[in-house]
């Protein structure tokens, strides 16, 4: 796994009140070159940490790229196709 200095952070998020939820918000740009094809399914690997203080916008969570690779494991970025396209438009996203 990347190590802190070399993260690609792609998003933020904040805990619920009363809930064990976190709400997260990704940048779709920063995600369009880290998908993987496996069996045929498009795939992109994230860890969610909490951050040490919340930060002045009130998000307690940070995500990032999981890039861990355990020895032998077949994955193949997938480099030259397009990013799989959303169901969903940004007008739509409710943040």
């Amino acid at each position: 796994m990347s190590t802190e200095k070399n993260r690609i952070y792609v998003g933020k998020g904040k805990k619920t009140d009363n809930y064990d939820l976190v709400n997260i918000s990704l940048s779709r740009s920063k995600l369009e070159n880290h998908w993987y094809e496996y069996e045929g399914e498009h795939y992109i690997k994230l860890t969610v940490g909490a951050l040490r203080q919340t930060d002045q916008y009130g998000k307690t969570h940070s995500v990032w790229i999981n890039d861990y690779k355990p020895n032998g494991q077949n994955e193949q970025q997938v480099s030259n196709s397009k990013p799989v396209e959303a169901n969903v438009s940004e007008g739509d996203l409710p943040f």
